[in-house]
Protein backbone atom coordinates (compact mmCIF):
# COMPACT_ATOMS: atom_id res chain seq x y z
CA UNK A 1 0.00 0.00 0.00
CA UNK A 2 1.33 3.13 -0.71
CA UNK A 3 2.22 5.63 1.93
CA UNK A 4 0.04 8.59 1.02
CA UNK A 5 -3.10 5.71 1.23
CA UNK A 6 -1.81 4.73 4.56
CA UNK A 7 -1.57 8.23 5.88
CA UNK A 8 -5.27 8.83 4.53
CA UNK A 9 -6.25 5.62 6.10
CA UNK A 10 -4.56 5.95 9.89
CA UNK A 11 -6.08 9.70 9.48
CA UNK A 12 -9.99 8.16 8.87
CA UNK A 13 -9.59 6.50 12.07
CA UNK A 14 -11.21 8.13 15.53
CA UNK A 15 -8.83 9.63 17.53
CA UNK A 16 -9.13 6.52 20.00
CA UNK A 17 -7.45 4.26 17.40
CA UNK A 18 -4.28 7.00 17.51
CA UNK A 19 -3.81 6.03 20.80
CA UNK A 20 -4.36 2.18 20.48
CA UNK A 21 -1.63 2.32 17.94
CA UNK A 22 0.76 4.67 20.47
CA UNK A 23 -0.18 1.88 23.39
CA UNK A 24 0.30 -0.96 20.53
CA UNK A 25 3.45 0.18 19.54
CA UNK A 26 4.95 0.47 23.40
CA UNK A 27 3.60 -3.16 23.85
CA UNK A 28 5.25 -4.08 20.34
CA UNK A 29 8.92 -2.71 22.02
CA UNK A 30 8.53 -4.61 24.99
CA UNK A 31 7.38 -7.84 23.99
CA UNK A 32 10.02 -7.98 21.60
CA UNK A 33 12.79 -6.72 24.36
CA UNK A 34 11.54 -10.01 26.26
CA UNK A 35 11.51 -12.03 23.96
CA UNK A 36 15.42 -11.65 23.09
CA UNK A 37 16.64 -11.38 26.58
CA UNK A 38 13.76 -13.82 28.34
CA UNK A 39 12.15 -16.27 25.04
CA UNK A 40 8.67 -17.29 25.27
CA UNK A 41 7.50 -18.05 28.66
CA UNK A 42 8.77 -14.19 29.73
CA UNK A 43 7.18 -12.72 26.87
CA UNK A 44 4.00 -14.25 27.18
CA UNK A 45 4.10 -13.37 31.14
CA UNK A 46 4.58 -10.00 29.87
CA UNK A 47 1.44 -10.53 27.73
CA UNK A 48 -0.86 -11.57 30.82
CA UNK A 49 -0.47 -14.67 28.85
CA UNK A 50 -0.89 -18.18 29.93
CA UNK A 51 0.89 -20.86 28.15
CA UNK A 52 -1.26 -23.91 27.10
CA UNK A 53 1.37 -26.18 26.41
CA UNK A 54 -1.10 -29.08 26.50
CA UNK A 55 -1.19 -30.59 23.44
CA UNK A 56 -4.61 -30.06 22.74
CA UNK A 57 -5.90 -26.62 21.17
CA UNK A 58 -9.37 -25.21 21.57
CA UNK A 59 -12.01 -25.40 18.28
CA UNK A 60 -12.40 -22.57 16.30
CA UNK A 61 -15.42 -21.09 16.45
CA UNK A 62 -16.67 -17.31 15.93
CA UNK A 63 -17.16 -15.13 18.57
CA UNK A 64 -20.60 -14.11 20.35
CA UNK A 65 -20.67 -10.29 21.04
CA UNK A 66 -20.35 -10.98 24.90
CA UNK A 67 -16.88 -13.32 24.55
CA UNK A 68 -15.37 -10.19 22.64
CA UNK A 69 -16.86 -6.87 22.34
CA UNK A 70 -16.54 -4.68 19.43
CA UNK A 71 -13.72 -2.93 21.06
CA UNK A 72 -11.79 -5.75 21.75
CA UNK A 73 -12.56 -6.46 18.02
CA UNK A 74 -11.68 -3.17 17.09
CA UNK A 75 -8.44 -3.47 18.87
CA UNK A 76 -7.01 -6.21 17.72
CA UNK A 77 -7.55 -4.88 14.12
CA UNK A 78 -5.56 -1.91 15.35
CA UNK A 79 -2.65 -4.08 16.46
CA UNK A 80 -2.37 -6.65 13.32
CA UNK A 81 -2.55 -3.73 11.31
CA UNK A 82 0.31 -1.84 13.23
CA UNK A 83 2.61 -5.00 13.09
CA UNK A 84 2.39 -5.87 9.46
CA UNK A 85 4.55 -2.68 9.22
CA UNK A 86 8.25 -1.80 10.25
CA UNK A 87 9.48 -1.38 12.18
CA UNK A 88 8.01 -4.04 13.94
CA UNK A 89 8.69 -7.97 13.61
CA UNK A 90 5.00 -9.04 12.77
CA UNK A 91 5.63 -12.60 13.27
CA UNK A 92 3.03 -14.86 14.73
CA UNK A 93 3.76 -14.99 17.91
CA UNK A 94 4.65 -11.61 18.85
CA UNK A 95 0.79 -10.63 17.23
CA UNK A 96 -0.16 -13.44 19.27
CA UNK A 97 1.77 -12.17 22.59
CA UNK A 98 0.52 -8.50 21.30
CA UNK A 99 -3.01 -9.57 21.01
CA UNK A 100 -3.14 -11.61 24.37
CA UNK A 101 -2.05 -8.81 26.17
CA UNK A 102 -5.36 -6.74 24.71
CA UNK A 103 -7.52 -9.30 25.66
CA UNK A 104 -5.80 -10.38 29.02
CA UNK A 105 -9.16 -9.79 30.67
CA UNK A 106 -10.71 -12.96 29.22
CA UNK A 107 -7.74 -14.65 30.46
CA UNK A 108 -5.81 -15.85 26.81
CA UNK A 109 -4.16 -19.05 26.31
CA UNK A 110 -0.99 -18.81 23.78
CA UNK A 111 -0.36 -21.74 21.91
CA UNK A 112 2.48 -23.05 19.90
CA UNK A 113 2.09 -25.34 17.22
CA UNK A 114 3.97 -27.32 14.81
CA UNK A 115 3.50 -28.86 11.51
CA UNK A 116 4.93 -31.41 8.75
CA UNK A 117 4.92 -29.69 4.93
CA UNK A 118 6.86 -30.60 2.72
CA UNK A 119 9.54 -32.37 4.65
CA UNK A 120 10.53 -28.88 6.44
CA UNK A 121 8.68 -28.29 9.99
CA UNK A 122 7.21 -25.30 10.48
CA UNK A 123 5.75 -23.37 13.90
CA UNK A 124 2.88 -20.96 14.26
CA UNK A 125 1.88 -19.21 17.38
CA UNK A 126 -1.92 -18.17 18.14
CA UNK A 127 -4.13 -17.11 21.46
CA UNK A 128 -7.16 -18.57 22.42
CA UNK A 129 -9.98 -16.97 24.37
CA UNK A 130 -12.91 -18.53 26.72
CA UNK A 131 -11.67 -21.75 24.96
CA UNK A 132 -11.92 -20.38 21.24
CA UNK A 133 -9.12 -19.94 18.85
CA UNK A 134 -8.81 -16.51 17.81
CA UNK A 135 -6.42 -18.27 14.79
CA UNK A 136 -8.60 -20.45 12.65
CA UNK A 137 -5.34 -21.64 10.80
CA UNK A 138 -3.71 -22.46 14.36
CA UNK A 139 -5.81 -24.83 15.35
CA UNK A 140 -6.59 -27.03 12.62
CA UNK A 141 -3.38 -27.09 10.77
CA UNK A 142 -0.80 -27.21 13.47
CA UNK A 143 -0.21 -29.75 16.33
CA UNK A 144 0.04 -27.98 19.50
CA UNK A 145 3.94 -28.17 21.66
CA UNK A 146 3.49 -30.65 24.43
CA UNK A 147 5.62 -29.89 27.89
CA UNK A 148 8.12 -32.80 27.98
CA UNK A 149 7.51 -33.81 31.32
CA UNK A 150 3.72 -34.09 31.02
CA UNK A 151 3.81 -37.21 27.77
CA UNK A 152 3.57 -40.25 29.43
Amino acid sequence: MPLKQRIRTVLSFPPRRWTDMLVIGAIAMRVELALRGGGVDRAARLGHLRLGLTGSSAPRATYTPESLSARDIEKLDTAWRLLRHGPFNGTCLRRAIVGGYLLRRHSPVLRIGVAKSGGTIEAHAWVEVDGVSLDPEGSDRYLVLSEPWRIS
